[in-house]
């Protein structure tokens, strides 16, 4: 057998393969080149119901939605991971969502916090009520505050005395701005104020109590996720998994549409082929 001067072998002169270069070492026919073997998609309803099933098509509606937008059902965020990408200080802005509670209510004038530091609403005439409950202390606190006094005109001056729930009213909200008595009176329709919560943009604080008001919050879950009225809803990770079984058919769909969509291996990683060979199906050992 010849080699030329390339280092490439060939056939003896005579022969029927004569001067066709052989194979060097390691060289083989296209043939030879095994194809990528995209990893099976199992009938929804082969999948057994169990923890590592719904752990992984959990995953697979997470990289469904994270690529096509589809099973967006499962985006939900993590509670102070949400309120940064709103704009707002996370823990300021959980704070307040937090204390949005049984006696909020949007429709009434007025918003402060109780003392368990819930917001509260009010309205004129409560706050007129309740300084009429407390004249007696607020006549003695305006006889004894020669600076409150000093702020308050002549007709406000005898309706305390004469104990008109407006005129004392006024005077609990001047001694509230004075030194903090009657903080009942830190009412206010500014609930940004009130809070010290600052969005950016089109969120501000009046949106974040609003969504949590008209949604399904509750404190201490694992994520947040916006409801189908862009409403805050509470959910946890468990609760996700379940959604996952219960929607499977869905996910394994989109799983197959965006493989049908294009070639398999130039959307996905590993990962999504983790998530299917985690599956328990039937008929698999």
């Amino acid at each position: 057998m010849a080699m030329d001067g390339k280092g490439n072998n060939h056939k003896a002169a005579g022969r029927p393969d004569g001067g066709q270069f052989d194979k060097k070492a390691g060289q083989g026919t296209d043939d030879d080149l095994e194809e990528a073997v995209a990893p099976e998609i199992p009938a929804w309803d082969r999948i057994r119901d169990t923890d590592d099933s719904r752990e992984a098509l959990l995953e697979l509606a997470r990289a469904m939605s994270s690529w096509d937008g589809s099973c967006d059902w499962v985006d939900a965020t993590e509670p102070e991971e949400l309120m940064s990408g709103l704009g707002f200080d996370p823990a300021a802005a959980m704070a307040l969502v937090d204390a949005v509670g049984d006696d909020y209510y949007p429709t009434l004038e007025f918003v402060r916090f109780d003392d368990a530091g819930m917001l509260e609403s009010v309205d004129e005439s409560d706050l007129e009520d309740q300084a009429a409950d407390e004249a007696d202390d607020i006549r003695q606190y305006v006889e004894d505050a020669p600076e409150v006094r000093e702020e308050l005109d002549a007709d406000t001056l005898q309706g305390v005395r004469d104990g008109d729930p407006k005129a004392l009213l006024e005077a609990a909200r001047e001694g509230n701005r004075w030194d903090g008595a009657f903080d009942w009176a830190d009412a206010t329709d500014d609930i940004e104020s009130l809070s010290g919560v600052y969005g950016s943009g089109r969120y501000d604080a009046q949106w974040l109590v609003d969504r949590t008001f008209y949604g399904d919050y509750e404190p201490g879950h694992d994520y947040i996720r916006f409801d189908g009225y862009g409403n805050f809803e509470s959910i946890d990770e468990s609760d996700l998994e379940r959604e996952a079984w219960d929607n499977r058919e869905e996910i394994l769909d989109a799983v197959q549409s965006a493989r049908d969509d294009m070639d398999f291996t130039s959307w996905t990683d590993d990962d999504v082929a983790d998530s299917l060979a985690k599956l328990d199906v039937n008929g698999e050992d």
